[in-house]
């Protein structure tokens, strides 16, 4: 999504999201017709289990075990998770989940990601980072912004 291997991801992601959500106050939401431009797409969940799927059925056939739904049922939770934590980490509202030690440095290391778009690439889970290295520590949590915009 940072190189424009494919045009739509790389346009919708790092030209028009990183466009708008930078590092800094601007890493939330300040006016409302940008509240779309911070999820995916409807149709990438349908996408994104789609293409997994034949994955999941291969493996399953390789191992002789039935993984199937649960590993569609945990592609479908871990969207659920990335697309609802990036939401509440641009459009902070102190809700109850904001509070909480683990989000609060997610919500850093994803402001890092906002700094440097090669890094901190994941949100949900960083493991990737610290395997791929490309986690960068995030010394300290932006303050959240008050903002005029209604949502």
């Amino acid at each position: 999504m940072h190189q424009p291997i494919w045009s739509y991801p790389f346009r919708s992601h790092a030209l028009v999201h990183h466009g708008i959500f930078r590092a800094g106050p601007t890493y939330f939401l300040s006016q409302d017709e940008d509240l779309k431009k911070i999820r995916f797409a409807w149709w990438n969940a349908p996408l994104i289990l789609g293409l997994h799927a034949p994955v999941l059925l291969w493996i399953q056939y390789l191992l002789q075990i039935n993984i199937f739904f649960g590993g569609m049922a945990a592609l479908g939770f871990y969207y659920f998770l990335y697309e609802y934590l990036h939401f509440c980490m641009h459009v902070p509202k102190g809700r109850w989940i904001e509070k909480r030690a683990w989000f609060c440095w997610l919500d850093a290391h994803h402001h890092m990601h906002h700094k440097r778009h090669f890094n901190n690439l994941n949100v949900v889970l960083p493991l990737a980072d610290l395997v791929f290295g490309t986690l960068v520590p995030a010394r300290e949590r932006i303050p959240v912004q008050r903002r005029s915009a209604k949502i």
